[in-house]
């Protein structure tokens, strides 16, 4: 599979994981209901910046991984500097989270 392919399936199945966020809200009656697009539209974001984040990690961890891996069979002091390396594409992750929820915050 292509990368693009990859990315429109994140995409469908982040806009999945919000519809019931959606779902299980209480019922209010007709006369009062709006719509609130700047409350929707937090949600959106927020789970944009996340799926993003973490598609973006998936892809810095398998990479540097791979490469990480492939440099300590050479040589073995590259180990740590592997790890780190790794540890700081998996922070991806973390911030992108960390900006779902200011996002949410607001």
């Amino acid at each position: 599979m292509n990368y693009k392919t990859i990315l429109m399936v994140g995409l469908v199945l982040s806009l999945f994981s919000i519809i019931p966020a959606f779902a299980q809200e209480e019922e209010t009656p007709v006369a009062e209901e709006t719509l609130d697009i700047a409350g929707a539209s937090k949600f959106l974001s927020a789970a944009l910046a996340f799926s993003a984040a973490a598609i973006g990690a998936g892809l810095a961890v398998g990479k540097a991984g791979s490469a990480g891996l492939a440099a300590s069979a050479e040589k073995l002091e590259l180990k740590t500097t592997a790890i780190i390396i790794t540890a700081l594409g998996e922070a991806i992750a973390i911030y992108g989270i960390v900006v779902a929820i200011l996002i949410l915050g607001n």
